[in-house]
């Protein structure tokens, strides 16, 4: 049986009849440059995507979670590159990508569970515990490092466009005729790959995560068996045999406190490739069907394809330096070795498949761990004029700007920024987690967290939890000094041991103080005769009944409209009989 597939044209047909009407006249063009509920225009706390998610959005189950993290987990073929390289073995790399998967799904599962009850995302949870005002730091910061981090991904997915390019186009395609200047930092051909990957994405930036199902999905079951058949043909060329250890390093095995230290730093650089995703989660779990959907299915499903991925990547790496005499982490880099060693029919088609599905998970991790992050964040800072899909789209056409080329060449500040983001993220995470399972014991008055009328709720001093801030900068100040010393700066040594153990140092200090500062100043909105999560139920309870509600008002509609049918039906029959 041939599938069948219905293109409709009805969204483009619906979209340019809204714009048309908006462009008829001045309040009607306002009216469609304002989001959801803010027509006047003024200074607003929500729109459609701020306010809790509707039930029939609600549509993530517990496997959804599973998927997403099996697509996410086994693409991490260059995980292991940077242990490895500092010198560890690739079973000291594996422990130690074990233990900060694991550390990660659990701050992961903790973090998700507030947005599971009251279906909100970030930002709004983020006003609940640093205030109305004072959330505005954290939404910033993580905001503008996943623009960043949008551009430079898009520019690695193009590498796998310009693979998948050579493998269909052939020869030609690495000749043809006119190239960029070497001032440039980058081929046509990658610019080519660039610029399409680009265009690829963007239809994407349409789409709220609980449309997006499907596309996780899809890389659940592609990405797994094109890594093992990559790692198949590594152990092929090599006849299973694998490279020392210090062809791989570069240097001589660390012994004693010095392995022991290198192992703490490493854990806690491994933690980079997860830290946006701890606080990033309750954007994606204020779709759960319910708290228990996000919570084991992060402490497992983390860890496992996490460690298996990067196992995978060291282990092909260390096949292909034993064959090949070369030690190529990016998965690029080994597509065009295959493809310069074998210049067959076969090997291109099978090139071809795997730069997809390699492009297909960095399509994801866009969607997932920077687009959708930047759009919340957008929402939160202007709500009147960004929802989710808009902030979406901003950030994809801005980021073609930044040329990621560019930003890429000069790696020593910009990277060292990047990978000490986590600095800024540990502390917010941490105050997150505590706030909702030590201070409040998963009780928030979320219709509160949309006003800033004196003596709201989450209005604090001035619009500031003074507490979480104190405790905010506490947990930044000591790694920072070590932070800054990665720009070239002289710091002292332990400023600098601090850093790299960053994530974990700032978290941590971070949580302690906000916990303690609760005990010793205590929250004047935190009701301790509440049960364990009694207000979420009783959230929960009246969603229920205000969905049950509307179902009765449909059902009545429903009636109505058919008795209505009915009646002109019988009133067309006698008609047509009387003509006839």
């Amino acid at each position: 049986m041939i599938p069948s597939f219905n293109l409709s044209l009805s969204p483009v047909q619906r979209w340019a009849g809204r714009l048309r009407l908006a462009l008829s006249s001045r309040e009607e063009l306002l009216r469609y440059v304002h989001t959801e509920g803010n027509a006047g225009g003024g200074h607003s706390w929500t729109n459609e995507d701020l306010k809790p998610s509707p039930p029939h959005m609600v549509n993530w189950k517990w496997y959804n979670f599973c998927l997403f993290w099996f697509g996410m987990g086994f693409g991490n073929w260059t995980l292991g590159s940077s242990i490895v390289g500092a010198g560890l073995t690739w079973w000291q790399a594996t422990i130690v990508v074990w233990i900060a998967a694991f550390v990660s799904g659990t701050c992961m599962a903790l973090n998700s569970r507030a947005a599971a009850n009251y279906h909100v995302g970030y930002p709004v949870l983020l006003r609940t515990c640093f205030g109305m005002y004072g959330h505005y730091w954290p939404v910033l910061t993580r905001g503008a490092c996943a623009m960043l981090w949008v551009s430079i991904l898009n520019f690695q997915g193009g590498a796998f466009v310009a693979t998948m390019l050579r493998c269909i186009i052939g020869k030609r395609w690495d000749n043809l005729g006119s190239q960029f200047p070497p001032s440039v930092g980058t081929t046509l051909q990658r610019f080519i790959g660039f610029v399409l990957f680009w265009a690829i994405e963007l239809p994407f930036c349409s789409f709220r995560p609980n449309r997006l199902r499907w596309l996780y999905t899809l890389k659940a079951w592609t990405l797994p068996p094109s890594v093992f058949g990559l790692l198949i043909y590594c152990l092929v060329q090599s006849h299973g045999q694998l490279a020392p250890d210090s062809a791989l390093a570069g240097t001589s095995a660390p012994r004693g406190a010095v392995l022991v230290w290198l192992v703490v730093s490493s854990i806690n650089s491994t933690m980079g490739n997860w830290s946006t995703f701890i606080a990033n989660m309750p954007d994606f779990s204020r779709y759960a069907t319910s708290p228990s959907a996000v919570m084991w299915t992060h402490i497992l499903c983390v860890p496992f394809p996490a460690a298996i991925g990067g196992m995978i990547g060291i282990i092909g790496t260390s096949c292909l330096q034993k064959a090949w005499g070369v030690t190529l982490w990016n998965q690029w880099d080994v597509f065009d070795a295959i493809l310069d060693r074998s210049w067959t029919g076969p090997t291109r088609f099978g090139v071809f498949l795997l730069a997809l599905c390699a492009a297909l998970y960095n399509l994801g991790v866009i969607l997932g761990a920077n687009l959708l992050p930047f759009a919340s964040d957008a929402t939160a800072l202007f709500p009147t004029y960004f929802n989710l899909t808009r902030g979406m789209w901003f950030c994809c056409l801005v980021s073609l700007a930044f040329m990621p080329w560019k930003l890429l060449a000069s790696a020593d500040g910009f990277l060292a920024f990047l990978n000490g983001y986590g600095i800024f993220m540990g502390p917010t995470a941490a105050i997150m987690i505590t706030d909702y399972w030590i201070v409040r014991r998963g009780n928030v008055d979320i219709m509160q967290a949309y006003t800033s009328k004196p003596g709201a709720k989450y209005m604090y001093f001035h619009g500031f939890n003074l507490n979480a801030v104190v405790a905010y900068l506490c947990g930044l100040m000591i790694p920072f000094v070590g932070f800054i010393g990665t720009f070239g700066i002289t710091v002292p040594k332990g400023a600098t041991r601090c850093d790299e153990i960053g994530w974990y140092v700032s978290a941590v200090v971070a949580g302690t103080v906000y916990v303690t500062l609760c005990r010793l100043n205590p929250l004047e909105n935190v009701d301790k005769s509440l049960a364990w999560e009694e207000q979420a139920r009783e959230f929960a309870a009246s969603r229920l009944e205000a969905e049950g509600s509307t179902d009765k008002l449909e059902h009545k509609s429903d009636v109505s409209e058919k008795e209505g049918d009915s009646k002109s039906g019988k009133s067309v029959v006698v008609v047509c009989e009387s003509v006839v």
